[in-house]
């Protein structure tokens, strides 16, 4: 028996192998610096760690939400997000993509207990530590994607106990003693591709570890799908398509937000923003 009624609903959310869709509450972001109000509500199956519990926290008080599918709808999000930068935009992002996974709720009753609102809580300090590690691996990509390898030879260190990158002072790792990469670098002469390109994908491998599942969709193409579990791991997956090739986004000149073309001939990701970038050369046509 076909139900065929489900099919366009999941052809919104399936992306090739993947699928995935997350809601937005309906309500208004706020920042509260209260620190009692992380004893009010509760984290079913969230993996919540000290700074998930430290003011000010990402409050909204909400009655509805609405659902959208970011691996299909902004392929490009991870990098509107690495353009956030500060308490305003994240709030601005929270509200228009939805928090990023490490939420915790809180039901709240009228008086009379017909109306039912939720309290959604999400630390400000999780947003910035999430943001400070996408943008310095975004900005090693970048050097990489660039081809700037004599900034990229600059970040690397080579010592007694093996290979060093040092990125915005911090200093990681890449390869140890004896491994394959170090005896290239003392066969072959410094790598430094390599050695990022080992240290991005390994970083990001380690952040979508643990958070993306199989899962299959009976009704639609009988396949095995794999969904990530909240925002936050599906924005790293869309960084490691960036990576692999599977999206390369591009900066709109209309609107100034990030998309994935398709096609390499396209500039701008709308009829409207085309015409918007065409009207702007007309004028400066004409005033020149």
């Amino acid at each position: 028996m076909k139900y065929s009624h489900i099919s366009p609903f999941l052809k919104e959310i399936v992306s090739d192998r993947y699928a995935f869709f997350w809601e937005v509450p309906e309500g208004k972001f706020n920042l509260c610096r209260n620190t009692a109000a992380r004893l009010q509500v509760y984290a079913p199956g969230a993996h919540l760690e000290k700074m998930d519990e430290t003011s000010p926290f990402i409050v909204c008080k909400t009655t509805g939400k609405r659902y959208y599918a970011p691996l299909r709808k902004n392929p490009a999000l991870h990098r509107t997000f690495c353009s956030v930068m500060d308490d305003s935009g994240i709030l601005k992002f929270a509200s228009t993509y939805g928090l990023l996974g490490f939420t915790r709720s809180h039901d709240i009753r009228s008086r009379d207990r017909r109306l039912r609102t939720k309290l959604l809580i999400e630390s400000a300090q999780r947003w910035q530590y999430e943001l400070s590690e996408m943008k310095r691996l975004m900005y090693l990509w970048d050097i990489l994607k660039n081809r700037r390898y004599s900034l990229l030879a600059a970040l690397m260190v080579r010592e007694e106990d093996g290979i060093y990158i040092i990125l915005n002072k911090r200093r990681d790792l890449i390869a140890a003693v004896d491994s394959d990469l170090e005896r290239r670098w003392d066969q072959l002469g410094e790598r430094p591709e390599e050695a990022a390109l080992l240290y991005l994908t390994n970083c990001i491998n380690a952040k979508i570890r643990g958070g993306i599942y199989p899962r299959v969709l009976p009704t639609y193409k009988k396949r095995v799908y794999l969904f990530p579990d909240n925002l936050l791991t599906a924005m790293w997956l869309m960084f490691l398509w960036e990576v692999i090739g599977e999206v390369r986004p591009y900066l709109c000149p209309g609107c100034n937000n990030w998309f994935d073309p398709r096609r390499s001939t396209r500039k701008t990701c709308s009829d409207r923003c085309r015409k918007r970038v065409s009207r702007r050369k007309g004028k400066l046509k004409r005033s020149s």
